[in-house]
């Protein structure tokens, strides 16, 4: 995909495009379509069903009521019409007014389509995001005015529904298939609360990286379903192994990532022998062949301050070193 010529840092700090990556953003705006709108003109009409969003990129817009009423404006960044979006045929709950030229990226309904395609974890936040804000404004709503609209019910029961679908939907996403352990994207994303933990609580995060030693051959000789059992059989070794706050993940096909969260070195570097000497010893098929599965790790501490990109590295480099050591070990940095 190529990449857009706006980033999150091209809006202001408070703009509601911060809670997306610079991917998603790029996902997003190469998905829409673009619309340019004069001074003055009518962006959407109160009272008019929809089913488009709209993400202003350069100007100024103001949502009014038919009364006059100016209750909302938006900047670069911003965006509306997100309950049509995610409704199609929902009413416009009020209009929207440029108030200078503005500039405007539309997503409609072939959008989320084109989404899920090219950025799946786009659209998963998109909605996901906009449902949670949509039902606490929606409730909130009626509270303050004290009526139950039938429609306004039937959306809140829509959105909810669609947040919990969405929710099941990016959880399996994040999900390994054959290891039921979380995959590199669910990695990815819980890597970074771990870190902000480990800062926040002084508690030391350890990343161990680890391969599984000379696989390939589990493969070509016994079959890649022995290669599956093996597989789901280190995954189960990791899961039971570890605590409810730690994570492990499969990253890649024999490649593993551990994330142990408030342990010192010494108890990591335990832990991880452990984990190394279980996978070792597990029974598998190829035990009458002579195969022996085996595993090399490479660990490391978080230190505070360092990048996710710093912490990994350091890590590989201790799985490499560790590997050139003779394999079936666990390395340190």
């Amino acid at each position: 995909m190529v990449r857009s010529t706006f980033v999150r840092v091209s809006f202001p700090p408070d703009s509601p495009l911060h809670a997306f990556t610079d991917a998603e953003v790029d996902a997003i705006l190469a998905s829409g379509t673009v619309r340019r709108c004069a001074a003055g003109e009518r962006i959407i009409t109160e009272g008019e069903p929809g089913d488009s969003m709209y993400f202003l990129i350069e100007g100024q817009a103001e949502a009014t009521l038919d009364t006059g009423k100016i209750v909302r404006t938006y900047g670069p960044g911003s965006y509306f019409g997100e309950l049509s979006f995610i409704n199609p045929g929902h009413r416009r709950s009020t209009s929207i007014l440029a108030r200078t030229a503005c500039s405007l990226h539309v997503l409609d309904q072939r959008s989320i389509q084109a989404l899920i395609a090219s950025h799946p974890t786009a659209i998963f936040t998109l909605l996901r995001r906009t449902c949670a804000f949509l039902v606490d404004a929606e409730r909130n709503l009626i509270a303050d005015l004290r009526r139950r609209n039938a429609e306004l019910q039937d959306t809140i029961k829509h959105l909810e529904f669609t947040r919990r679908r969405l929710s099941q939907e990016e959880e399996t996403a994040r999900t390994d298939g054959l290891t039921g352990l979380y995959n590199r994207r669910g990695f990815d994303a819980e890597l970074a609360a771990f870190m902000e933990r480990a800062r926040a609580t002084a508690g030391g995060l350890a990343l161990i990286a680890m391969d599984l030693d000379h696989f390939k051959p589990v493969n070509d000789t016994l079959g890649h379903a022995a290669g599956d059992f093996v597989l789901r059989e280190v995954g189960k070794i990791l899961a039971e192994g570890v605590r409810k706050t730690d994570l492990p993940c499969r990253v890649g096909g024999d490649e593993f990532i551990i994330l142990l969260a408030d342990l010192a070195e010494s108890e990591a570097q335990t832990r991880a022998e452990a984990l190394r000497a279980a996978i070792g010893a597990f029974p598998h098929p190829g035990n009458d062949r002579g195969i022996r599965i085996t595993s090399t790790m490479g660990g490391t501490l978080y230190r505070p301050g360092e990048t996710a990109a710093e912490l990994m590295h350091r890590a590989d480099e201790a799985l490499y070193a560790a590997k050139r050591a003779g394999r079936n070990r666990v390395g340190w940095a």
